[in-house]
């Protein structure tokens, strides 16, 4: 049973006006709660095929983010996503699914159906036509949704290449701060880690890292301030 959906195009008054610039005529296509579009989110990302020490990170990631009054956008896919969804859910957050396919196609995951209220604290996002399936091409292309959404994204394990890393570089296309982990056991499935980290993004190491990188984002009322906050953790 397909779940109802809003249609929000460009004019509508609930369209962040953030997204106007970035995604031209596009219309969003959305079910859950839509006043979760006007509220702060940090951009969560990784892989689907995700080791178990970047999926306690991302479940981490979402708990932390609840705790400093983020929404959590994500892909909804396994591995990463989905356990970044989990833990702002488990926290009592609220979070964002950016769909790779239609609106038609989105249900609620056996693995978030007890922690999912529609009316509170998930909003399913696409922007794509309803009925359109998955493609490779709209997996990479909703990314820049996810960056749009947030005011900073969260690397958590990212290969050399793949739609991480190209989420990663759509948040520097953007100007908006970029933080991944820097494990200490690096593998080839977390080449892209250590690849931005020579680049730009700023090192979460630990926990106390991820909380001084939430609380930072969280107190910030703007995409530059954010990005100067984000030198100063590194300074």
């Amino acid at each position: 049973m397909k779940e109802k959906y809003t249609v929000i195009p460009p004019s509508d008054p609930s369209f962040p006006p953030e997204l106007r610039s970035l995604l031209g005529d596009t219309t969003l296509y959305a079910t859950g709660n839509l006043d979760l579009l006007s509220q702060p989110a940090i951009g969560i990302c990784g892989s689907r095929n995700a080791s178990d020490e970047a999926q306690k990170w991302a479940l981490r990631f979402g708990r932390e983010a609840a705790k400093h009054g983020l929404l959590v956008a994500s892909g909804y896919a396994r591995g990463v996503d989905r356990q970044a969804h989990k833990g702002v859910l488990e926290a009592g957050g609220g979070t964002i699914a950016v769909l790779p396919e239609g609106i038609d196609n989105f249900k609620v995951r056996r693995e978030l159906a007890s922690l999912v209220q529609l009316e509170d604290n998930f909003l399913a996002l696409s922007m794509f036509e309803p009925s359109a399936d998955w493609k490779a091409w709209r997996a990479m292309q909703r990314n820049k949704l996810i960056v749009g959404l947030s005011a900073g994204m969260f690397v958590v394990e990212a290969k050399e290449t793949g739609g991480t890393i190209a989420a990663a570089r759509e948040c520097v296309r953007q100007g908006k701060p970029l933080w991944a982990v820097d494990y200490s056991n690096p593998t080839p499935g977390r080449v892209g880690n250590q690849l931005l980290l020579q680049d730009s993004a700023i090192p979460l190491r630990q926990l106390s890292d991820v909380r001084v990188a939430m609380g930072q984002a969280a107190e910030s009322t703007s995409v530059e301030a954010i990005r100067q906050l984000a030198l100063d953790l590194v300074s």
